[in-house]
């Protein structure tokens, strides 16, 4: 450390204007006070047995501890703060980065520890002895600096530029100009007050295609605003480039969502199948991995609701695809049973994501809940794979349970899914369902909705209208889900006989 430059700057910390005066007005009370109490016998007029020596110190003594807290103060550099010296700095909070800075350059966070610390001063090469002496540093450093660099006053007239501001603003000497005039995005600030408080500001602007964030800063030692530009164009381009594509992926994934839509049952179709019934489809991504199939065949309805492996554009093409091979297998193939039904539909699909090599064999499928309703004698054929069928009948909750194993590749894909029938009555209603309701997170404890609760939604349900239960539904999982994220596509159909 150059003792000599280290006694020069403390010594002119100590000489400084506001250094003195505060160091005065201390030492003029803090002095009368001393000896006030020293001396009560001045207060009834007795000033016979003072003693100078004692005045004196009374006086010097905080004189001299107000200028070493002063120059205590002055010691460590402030993010933000222009610097007066040049030398190295520490990092006061993580004691191991070190730091030059230059005359005039603007001391930032820690890039160890990264933190607002205090910058210790650890070497001085050269300090300012005036604030003279800081401009023309300052000056020096903008010249050097390859981004755009202004210094203005209160009213933003321009005092200094280094060349890359007046190579951008195409002018060799902008000095006493109107930064407003030139750069009229400024014109929202006001410049007196940042120079006052000691503010920060910043604000994106655009000159000749290019993009510059740039950064107020007011120094109120130097009354001035000192306006850092950065060159920002390239992330502003790519920024603009990556919104083009997302744009243009929303409107592709827009339309497969009327693609899909094309391909789920037609709500008029579903009207003559099931007169009285509701749909509550919550697609997470626009297009969704949950669907829907339902058909007529002679006697037999038929209703199937199914949950894809994935949500979004993955579980779209999951869902095309069941529904495809559902056609295939019901209306052209004939086989009617819901058992063989999903033992057919988890063999081609199984098939279908083949690739012949083991280690690329995609094991994705789906959940699924199908039911066969033979009207000739109201009995009703339940398959299911995870996904089971609620049965309401005169407020009492029929549940029947779905096998433990999904429609695709899984360890034990060589059983059968098993088959029940039961008989039907006038007025049951019959709900198929995906996970994304009883999964989804909400309420006041933050936690998902559950199966239980669900099931009791059910039974409250029959207690209302059907025409009712699609907007109570609605309701209760908007409440529930309230500000948090919809985690899942949402599927549930309901269906009274």
């Amino acid at each position: 450390m150059h003792k000599s430059e280290i006694i020069r700057y403390y010594f002119h910390l100590s000489i400084e204007r506001s250094s003195l005066i505060r160091a005065s007005r201390v030492a003029v009370l803090v002095g009368i006070i001393l000896i006030l109490i020293n001396n009560p016998e001045i207060l009834s007029g007795n000033f016979s047995d003072l003693n100078q020596g004692s005045i004196v110190m009374s006086f010097l003594v905080p004189f001299l501890v107000s200028t070493y807290s002063s120059i205590l103060s002055h010691n460590k550099i402030k993010p933000g703060k222009i610097s007066p010296i040049d030398g190295v700095l520490k990092c006061n909070n993580c004691k191991k980065a070190n730091f030059h800075i230059q005359i005039g350059q603007e001391a930032g966070e820690c890039p160890q520890c990264k933190t607002d610390t205090r910058w210790k001063i650890t070497r001085i090469f050269n300090a300012s002895p005036s604030q003279n002496d800081m401009i023309k540093s300052l000056a020096l450093f903008a010249r050097h600096n390859p981004q755009p660099l202004f210094r203005i006053d209160a009213d933003g007239l321009i005092i200094a530029s280094n060349p890359a501001s007046n190579l951008l603003l195409e002018n060799e000497n902008p000095s006493n100009e109107n930064i407003t005039i030139l750069l009229p995005e400024l014109k929202q600030f006001d410049f007196n007050q940042i120079i006052e408080n000691e503010e920060e500001k910043k604000i994106v602007i655009s000159i000749k295609g290019e993009f510059f964030n740039l950064m107020l800063k007011g120094v109120s030692a130097l009354k001035t605003v000192h306006i850092y530009g950065n060159d920002i164009t390239q992330i502003v381009l790519a920024e603009q480039k990556i919104k083009s594509q997302a744009h243009e992926i929303n409107e592709s994934i827009q339309y497969a969502w009327l693609i899909q839509k094309a391909m789920l049952p037609h709500s008029k179709l579903f009207d003559t199948i099931f007169p009285s019934h509701f749909i509550f489809y919550r697609p997470l991504n626009i297009v969704s991995g949950d669907f829907y199939w339902v058909n007529n065949v002679e006697h037999l309805k038929i209703l199937a609701v199914a949950d894809s492996t994935g949500h979004g554009v993955p579980g779209a093409f999951m869902s095309m695809i069941g529904i495809s091979i559902l056609n295939e297998i019901i209306l052209r193939e004939k086989i009617y049973e819901p058992d063989k039904i999903l033992n057919s539909l988890r063999e081609r699909i199984i098939f279908s994501l083949s690739s012949g090599n083991k280690s690329n064999d995609v094991s994705d499928g789906m959940d699924i809940a199908l039911i066969v309703i033979n009207t000739n004698d109201n009995t009703l054929s339940f398959s299911g794979a995870y996904n089971p069928l609620y049965i309401l009948r005169n407020g009492e909750l029929i549940i029947i349970k779905a096998d433990h194993m999904p429609v695709g590749k899984f360890i034990n894909d060589h059983l059968s899914f098993n088959l029940t029938k039961t008989n039907i009555k006038s007025n049951d209603r019959l709900f198929l369902f995906t996970d994304g309701f009883k999964d989804q997170w909400g309420g006041e404890k933050g936690k998902k909705y559950s199966s239980i609760a669900f099931q009791k939604l059910i039974i409250e349900l029959g207690k209302s209208p059907f025409d009712k239960q699609l907007n109570i539904m609605s309701t209760v999982f908007d409440t529930w889900k309230s500000d948090n994220e919809q985690l899942d596509d949402v599927l549930v159909v309901g269906i009274e006989i």
